[in-house]
């Protein structure tokens, strides 16, 4: 389990995570604007609020990667003398 705790907050995990969370939060809004471009007139509704949901997925989920590595963080911190 020690061995686990280690790898997972190694700091080149912990940089990808933010990386990654960071990434996903920058190209949300980019992301829904695209589409809602690739909408028909007829599902102007339906595909506005497909890429509202798509938007607001793309930012939570980035949002937790982002916490996972302030966590993992914190864990790194705790468990360096252990080493």
């Amino acid at each position: 389990m020690l061995e686990f705790l280690f790898w997972i907050s190694a700091k080149k995990n912990v940089v990808a995570l933010a990386l990654l969370g960071a990434a996903l939060v920058t190209i949300a809004p980019q992301v829904s604007k695209w589409v809602e471009r690739k909408q028909n007139p007829e599902s102007d509704h339906k595909q506005k609020l497909l890429a509202q949901a798509l938007e607001k997925f793309l930012i939570r989920v980035g949002y937790a990667f982002v916490g996972l590595s302030i966590t993992l963080f914190i864990i790194a911190g705790f468990i360096v003398d252990l080493k």
